[in-house]
């Protein structure tokens, strides 16, 4: 079984400001995953609405699972354990206004 085509990578360009992690995010609504790279002091929440609003999602709160965990949309991904490589789900936690 053949894995989709991946997206060149979203972002700032490498070796611009802090360090930077790129990983491949899946979305419930496409087949095709993108890659993306991030300083590594983003925000997961941040980096799951850019993610979501790149897969045409809109509205909720996304994060992102890594596995079976959850990541907490409040810590930067560095603090969350994301790495160079990783995958990604984009999960809506709801909650909202």
């Amino acid at each position: 079984m053949t894995q989709p085509a991946i997206d060149p990578p979203h972002g700032p360009p490498p070796g611009h400001g802090p360090p930077t992690v790129t990983v491949t995010v899946f979305s419930p609504i496409t087949p095709t995953p993108k890659s993306f790279t991030w300083p590594i002091t983003t925000k997961v929440g941040d980096a799951a609405r850019e993610a979501a609003t790149a897969f045409g999602q809109t509205g909720g709160n996304p994060t992102f699972q890594k596995g079976a965990e959850i990541l907490d949309r409040t810590k930067p991904l560095v603090a969350a354990g994301v790495k160079d490589g990783d995958e990604l789900e984009i999960v809506d936690i709801g909650g909202g206004v």
